[in-house]
């Protein structure tokens, strides 16, 4: 996992509907629509992972098709006839009649064509903009209705931004198309790559978006180089799935939608079915993609397995050695890893293209103006340039990722789904136990303790977990006798002050971490986010050094009366619990909270020791017949 990303984990979105294990088979898998995503968030994703403009961009995307069409318009133009082809138009559309231009000659079912275009207008424009100033340009494969297409992004194959004026500014349009892309990916979490284009005035830049960032073409006129503009837009409609980035690996009978998995790695397994819905789905579109699924074997009526897609950081140990690992070593609770396959790389996907740093957009000036922030753009909007023009190298180079399949066993549910104030308890005696084990037997240390990380596990027989850890994403083998490496690494909320301090990851972080995630689970009590009002919404706001603050004026004995009094009268009962968990964590020091890391070995059984016992004494006192 990239620096850039490490401290942004909390964006992997949990589907908490619990769905009972002996559901039928669904007819296909279909995808949530993805959650709102601010202009804001969707620039923090992508800046500094743009590259353009890419030499041979045009010639690897349209090279065969470019030479068709070409000489197809040139035969027309000379008097002969192409089956199947309209006459180019006398002369190119201008910025104002473009919109109805294209909806009425590109918009045509051609022959050969195999989806459509579909002209939508832009009601996320920037406010000073005229209503109709924006346009998205929709190609669906099959054709859907205009009306249809905002609830199936799983049928857009290319996606346009059109603005019948240059001096729209560049940043927030390309903000745009990257909303459109940011939604085909939710829907089409197995896609390797998405086509493009941005369109200012008169002047088109053409885009690729994959999980590494996007890339453009070089800047060219549509109305000058017509043709080739004309080529490329016909072309989006008569490429194969390959070219357009799709993939096949999930694939649809009358069971449901399955997967084939290679039999010489995993001969047990084979085919395995995929539920309805994600178990869990990242929201950025640039990044790992994580897409979970649970599966099962034909014929089978109980979900065992889960499915993971994810594009890891070629640099990132593959997680697969660490789970092989923590099995080898038998360590308790350990997820078991049943598959494991690399099917593609961005490297791969943009292979013959050269490119230096990243880019960024460039700063913003700032003035102020009668008490009031306005931003001033160092160059005026309407110009005729595009990336180069708004942005600024980098000192990043591109991060190749690498599509990974994963399937693991057991299956669980997500920790906000617990029924019972016991199980809440059990869950945590057993992952904190899952941990120790980890570090113990396996030398390996988790680092990423959240919500998402923890599940429950049904059916359990006594002596086994009633939850366990799982996704060893950021993990680290630990070497004997150091500490891990200096990243900030972990979910926002729930990172320990010594690890925002920018000190290094240990054990006693990733425990003060379980008991940030045991308080806000008691807070929420089973809403994804914590009340307006609560002290616990701060955690994940600011900079590392004002969290650090933050926390540490909450973990002190005033602060923390006031986190104990959001606790709802149904886990009143465990104030005691959470009073006697801080204690443990943040002995006094000179009448100062410690959040340091005493690595003793008696320091650190004293600590693991003293939070499983707090957890089995609460247990021993809790109502075993109320459900939550």
């Amino acid at each position: 996992m990239s620096p850039q990303e490490k401290h942004q984990n909390f964006n992997l979105r949990l589907y908490t509907q619990y769905v009972p294990l002996t559901m039928e088979n669904p007819t296909a898998v279909n995808h949530l629509p993805a959650p709102p995503v601010s202009d804001q968030d969707i620039l923090n994703n992508i800046d500094g992972r743009m590259h353009g403009p890419m030499n041979g961009f045009i010639k690897k995307h349209f090279g065969n098709f470019q030479y068709v069409h070409q000489n197809a318009f040139l035969e027309i133009q000379a008097g002969g006839r192409v089956s199947g082809r309209c006459a180019i138009p006398p002369a190119a559309p201008s910025p104002d009649t473009f919109l109805q231009w294209f909806s009425n000659y590109v918009s045509r079912e051609l022959d050969g064509a195999r989806g459509s275009w579909l002209v939508s207008s832009d009601n996320r424009a920037p406010k000073h903009e005229s209503d109709d100033d924006g346009a998205r340009l929709l190609l669906t494969m099959p054709t859907s209705p205009a009306s249809d297409v905002q609830a199936r992004w799983d049928h857009v194959q290319v996606i346009g931004q059109f603005y019948h004026r240059g001096c729209v500014c560049y940043q927030d349009g390309l903000l745009r198309l990257c909303r459109a892309a940011h939604q085909v990916f939710a829907s089409q979490p197995t896609r390797l790559f998405l086509h493009g284009f941005y369109i200012r005035g008169s002047l088109i830049e053409l885009w690729v978006f994959d999980r590494s960032g996007l890339y453009c073409s070089d800047l060219f006129d549509v109305q000058k180089d017509f043709v080739q503009f004309l080529s490329i837009i016909l072309s989006y409609q008569r490429m194969t799935d390959q070219d357009l980035g799709k993939t096949n690996i999930i694939k649809t009978d009358k069971g449901g939608s399955y997967i084939i998995l290679d039999s010489v790695v995993m001969p047990s397994l084979g085919k395995l079915y995929l539920e309805s819905q994600p178990i869990a789905s990242r929201e950025d579109l640039v990044g790992t993609g994580t897409t979970c699924y649970r599966a099962k074997m034909p014929n089978s009526n109980r979900w065992n397995y889960v499915l993971k897609f994810k594009w890891r950081w070629a640099r990132d140990r593959p997680e697969d050695e660490l789970l092989k690992l923590a099995k080898m070593k038998c360590a308790w609770g350990a997820v078991s890893l049943d598959y494991y396959e690399e099917i593609e790389s961005t490297a791969n996907l943009r292979r013959g293209l050269r490119w230096g740093t990243q880019r960024k957009f460039a700063r913003m000036q700032f003035r102020q103006r009668k008490g009031s922030i306005e931003k001033e753009r160092q160059e005026v909007t309407c110009n005729a340039d595009g990336l180069i023009e708004y942005t600024e190298e980098t000192d990043n180079f591109f991060q190749n990722r690498i599509l990974a399949c994963i399937v693991t066993s057991p299956v669980g549910r997500p920790l906000n789904t617990f029924q019972s104030l016991l199980e809440l308890l059990e869950v945590f005696r057993d992952t904190i136990k899952c941990h120790r084990s980890l570090c113990y037997n396996a030398k390996i240390l988790h680092q990423d303790i959240s919500p998402g990380n923890m599940i429950i596990l049904d059916g359990q027989d006594e002596g086994e977990p009633q939850g366990i850890l799982i996704d060893l994403d950021s993990a680290v083998e630990l070497a004997e006798g150091s500490g891990t490496e200096l990243d900030i690494t972990g979910t926002r909320p729930f990172m320990a002050i010594g690890v925002l301090k920018s000190e290094y990851h240990t054990y006693r972080h990733d425990l003060e971490s379980f008991f940030y995630v045991f308080l806000w689970t008691i807070i929420t009590n089973h809403a994804e986010d914590p009340p307006e009002t609560s002290r616990l919404r701060q955690w994940s706001n600011g900079d590392w050094d004002e969290l650090a603050v933050r926390k540490s004026l909450d973990m002190d004995h005033n602060g923390f009366q006031t986190i104990l009094g959001e606790f709802t009268p149904e886990f009143h009962s465990v104030k005691p619990l959470a009073e006697s968990l801080r204690q443990i964590l943040f002995p006094l020091r000179d009448g100062v909270i410690w959040t340091g890391t005493d690595s003793s070995p008696e320091a650190v059984d004293k600590l693991y020791d003293g939070m499983i016992c707090a957890f089995e004494e609460a247990i021993s006192s809790v109502d075993r017949r109320k459900v939550l």
